[in-house]
């Protein structure tokens, strides 16, 4: 049985008379994954930034593995095993996709073969390449790769298929999936093409409160959630 790996409980952030996000409870074992969509303003980034300790709850708590992390630092939190790709990708890039991996496991507690994790991110045929002559999925994938080389427990992807071709977008969806073998994930997203692929467990942020939550066929279906962000067909 999977072990609840995150758990926020009431959790609201507050910027003077501006409210954030709004009462949250949310949890997430580990080796899953979960999408969160919402409008623009909606408290998408809050709530990753919450996560990784670059925002603290002005209410509520954040326990990761049983520990609260509301006021760990930055570098702790990461330590304790919590990794974040943003949406623009930051290789190396006079650097080869080999030595970017190189970079990214230099301190790691914890080293997975790099071998593995290009084979993973579907980059072992580009090791020797330089991660400036990669395409832009190619990029992200790199990223994402490097992201998993200190083997977090849980690793955030703030929307991981941005630029992206469709063609590239499925792959990535394809590739979380087998990513979430080895690590919990929540994905951001404004494609929903993409979240489609994913097929699983999505949240619907709403003004800064967790509007809905269930499989994304449901959230697809969910009159109120076209009313508020996907539209009418």
């Amino acid at each position: 049985m999977s072990e609840v790996l995150l758990e926020m409980k009431g959790v609201s952030v507050k910027f003077g008379g501006l409210t954030a996000l709004s009462d949250i409870d949310y949890s997430i074992t580990s080796r899953s994954l979960a999408c969160i969509i919402g409008p623009n303003g909606a408290g998408k980034s809050t709530f990753l930034n919450v996560l990784t300790g670059t925002l603290r709850p002005s209410i509520g708590s954040v326990a990761f593995r049983g520990r609260d992390i509301g006021g760990l630092a930055l570098h702790r939190i990461s330590r304790l095993g919590i990794a974040r790709k943003f949406q623009i990708p930051s290789v190396f890039p006079s650097l080869s996709v080999a030595e970017n991996m190189d970079v990214a496991r230099w301190g790691a507690a914890r080293e997975p073969d790099e071998t593995d994790v290009l084979e993973m991110v579907g980059l072992s045929a580009r090791r020797d390449v330089k991660a400036a002559d990669l395409s832009h999925g190619e990029k992200q994938w790199l990223e994402i790769g490097m992201a998993i080389a200190a083997s977090p427990k849980l690793l955030l992807l703030d929307e991981p298929t941005a630029g992206m071709t469709s063609q590239e977008t499925q792959a990535t969806a394809a590739l979380l999936h087998r990513l979430k073998r080895h690590t919990a994930i929540i994905a951001v997203e404004h494609d929903i093409s993409f979240v489609r692929a994913l097929d699983t467990d999505t949240l619907v942020l709403h003004q800064g409160r967790l509007f809905r939550r269930g499989p994304f066929s449901e959230i697809e279906a969910d009159e109120a959630v076209r009313d508020v962000y996907l539209g009418r067909r």
